[in-house]
């Protein structure tokens, strides 16, 4: 026994020496690099890159390397959404966290480590004014207790970061509700926010832009450009193409001059990217109702003149549509769009099914249907059906033209003319024959099982009349009166009948439909299109359901009866397959931008999505949201449901987003 406890000491001994001396050190290269792809890429990766040389290094490495496959995760559509809510954010710590109201129209920016979120428009048609900070690092929302002057409560405020403060401009709010009908307020108020010392600034100059929202800035060096939004002028409100400068040092604004007159049409809620020092994109924006845009236009300011070019934007089908209301951002040489897809099919989407008009009738038109009847009892001859559909008479031969010496007054009519001359004599000559069936149906008394045409909604849900007790005496016999036709000529000539009234309202989409006429709808799904059975072809109907009837209550029965122990336990519902695309969910749209100011023609390509642009995970659609770019990653914050923004209480989402790349097993 002191043998084996000395061996058993001396292995543990063994397993702490081994233990000790195994660390991160020992593992290789990419083992460390996978491992530091589990931490935020902000401060805790800071915090590793300062440990030592190799640390430094190998942070170094992750970091191009994310950047890269990100951009390679954008051409490819090899990206996941990954969602941070209220919920996630509660299941972190013991305590609940303070978090942030749902909002939309709000601005955004990142700074550092942190995503700053101010304002926005409220659940319940109000704004905000508050200011939050989402700490990237820690997941955690905060709102920081600032002094000074705030700003007024507004959303659609443009808000950029420059040096450690942060400038907000403009902005609309929604009217108070006494006195009513009051017009939005617009605001032209420009704030500084100290990061360091927590503290708004206001500053007021004289010479200012006029009041707007939903314009655009992007800051260039130690200048903040914007250009467009919906303004207030001499009391009227319009949408606007203007450039102002402000000379953020200074804190002065001024209207730069540009060459000729090309320049984007006035909008508002366009993308606007920075390009460099000296240039800026515009891509998108709302001109008005039904007034939606997708150009591109490229600012120059490399001279004292700035000029405006228009851009070429190839591969529209797979770009963005709504770039007013959906948010968009810069990645490296890569615009992102985040949005619904106009080209997605919904589910159980009714395709509308073009009319094919029909050919032939290309002779005079017939004489009206209501004159020259034949005389009661004189019995019609069915016309031949031809192999397109018409009907071939007397007059036409096997090639559906006229007889020699008819159409010479329609050849000298023009194309129009000889075309509404086509349909009237189809129209005419379907009515005329429905009119002589339908008279010589009525003559023969062999319409009792047709539906009829007229009278009262009242007489269709009427009892079936009561059959004779004795069958009544034969009438009369007129003796110019044909000899009753047999069974299946009477089902054949009905049949004929309605068939022939049907095709006369079918080739004439405009003539109205009857509430009591039986009809194939082209509209409907082709899986619900199924035409209805007659009476006869179904005769043991009753008698399926009478059993099928009986089954069930006997199955109900049975689990009524059957004690709770042993009752099956209900299985749970069978999560959709992954291969089915979800319809109402944001969608993503890059376009290649690389080669704006290195080639001689400019131009933007829209890449081709895959799958509708739908990743795994994606989020539902929402409008006036924010996209930011991160540190290999794209942040996406809020928004409201479309649906809802006439409703007295909107459905906002207060939820972040993030897009990242898949990570690699090594």
């Amino acid at each position: 026994m002191d043998a084996c406890s000395h061996k058993v000491d001396g292995e543990n001994d063994n397993c702490e020496a081994t233990l000790a001396a195994v660390n991160l050190n020992v593992l290789p290269d990419e083992i460390l690099e996978f491992i530091f792809t589990y931490l935020p890429p902000y401060g805790d990766l800071e915090h590793c890159s300062l440990v030592c040389k190799r640390w430094h290094v190998i942070v170094k490495n992750l970091v191009r390397r994310s950047k890269l496959n990100l951009e390679k995760g954008l051409t490819d559509f090899r990206l996941r959404w990954e969602v941070f809510s209220q919920q996630s954010a509660n299941g972190i710590g013991g305590a609940p966290l303070s978090f942030i109201a749902g909002r939309f129209a709000h601005s955004a920016v990142r700074q550092d480590n942190s995503m700053y979120v101010f304002g926005g428009g409220s659940s319940s048609d109000t704004t905000f004014n508050d200011l939050w900070r989402f700490d990237l690092t820690h997941m955690r929302w905060a709102r920081p207790v600032a002094t000074g002057t705030y700003p007024s409560p507004k959303g659609s405020a443009s808000m950029v970061a420059w040096r450690d403060q942060l400038v907000l401009f403009g902005g609309w709010r929604y009217p108070s509700l006494h006195p009513p009908y009051q017009p939005w307020c617009l605001f032209d108020e420009l704030h500084y926010y100290d990061l360091g010392k927590n503290r708004w600034l206001l500053r007021n100059s004289l010479s200012c832009p006029p009041p707007m929202a939903g314009h655009s800035a992007t800051v260039h060096g130690d200048r903040m450009v914007i250009f467009g939004g919906y303004q207030i002028k001499d009391d009227v409100n319009v949408n606007s193409n203007d450039t102002w400068v402000l000379d953020l040092p200074e804190q002065r604004w001024w209207q730069p001059l540009f060459v000729g007159n090309t320049r984007p049409s006035p909008r508002y809620g366009q993308i606007q990217v920075e390009l460099g020092r000296n240039h800026l994109l515009v891509v998108g924006g709302c001109g008005g109702a039904n007034r939606v845009y997708t150009d591109a236009w490229l600012l120059d300011m490399t001279r004292d003149v700035w000029c405006w070019k228009s851009l070429n934007v190839r591969n529209k089908r797979f770009g963005a549509v709504h770039m007013w209301c959906n948010p968009g951002c810069k990645v490296n040489n890569y615009l992102v769009v985040v949005g619904p897809s106009p080209n997605m099919p919904q589910d159980f989407q009714m395709m509308k099914q073009s009319r094919v008009p029909v050919v032939g009738g290309r002779g005079p038109p017939p004489p009206n249907p209501l004159q020259n009847l034949p005389p009661r009892g004189l019995r019609i001859p069915v016309p031949d059906r031809r192999l397109g559909g018409g009907m071939g008479g007397p007059g036409q031969n096997r090639g559906g033209n006229i007889r020699p010496g008819v159409g010479g007054a329609a050849a000298a009519l023009g194309p129009q003319e000889q075309y509404l001359a086509n349909r009237r004599a189809i129209l005419n000559q379907h009515m005329q024959q429905a009119q002589q069936f339908l008279h010589n149906s009525n003559v023969n008394n062999n319409n009792n099982n047709y539906q009829p045409r007229s009278g009262r909604l009242s007489d269709l849900h009427a009892p079936p009349a009561p059959a004779p007790a004795a069958s009544p005496p034969s009438p009369p016999v007129r003796p110019n009166a044909p000899p009753s036709p047999a069974d299946g000529d009477v089902d054949a000539a009905q049949r004929l009948q309605r068939n022939l009234a049907l095709r006369c309202r079918d080739n004439e989409p405009r003539l109205p439909k009857r509430f009591d006429e039986l009809y194939e709808d082209p509209f409907r799904m082709a899986a619900f299109n199924v035409p209805t059975r007659s009476r006869s072809a179904s005769r043991d109907h009753n008698e399926r359901i009478r059993r099928m009837e009986e089954k069930m209550n006997a199955i109900r029965n049975s689990r009524r009866s059957a004690p709770a122990a042993a009752q099956v336990e209900p299985q749970p519902l069978r999560a959709p397959s992954p291969k089915r695309l979800r319809c109402n969910v944001q969608s993503l749209f890059v376009c290649d931008i690389s080669n704006i100011l290195e080639s001689s023609e400019p131009a933007l390509d829209w890449v081709e999505y895959k799958n509708f642009g739908v990743l795994k995970g994606a989020p539902d659609r929402l409008i006036l949201s924010s996209l930011i770019a991160g540190n290999g990653e794209l942040i996406l914050f809020g928004g409201v449901h479309k649906e809802t923004l006439t409703d007295i209480t909107h459905h906002v989402s207060n939820s972040i987003h993030f897009l990242s790349v898949p990570r690699d097993i090594i």
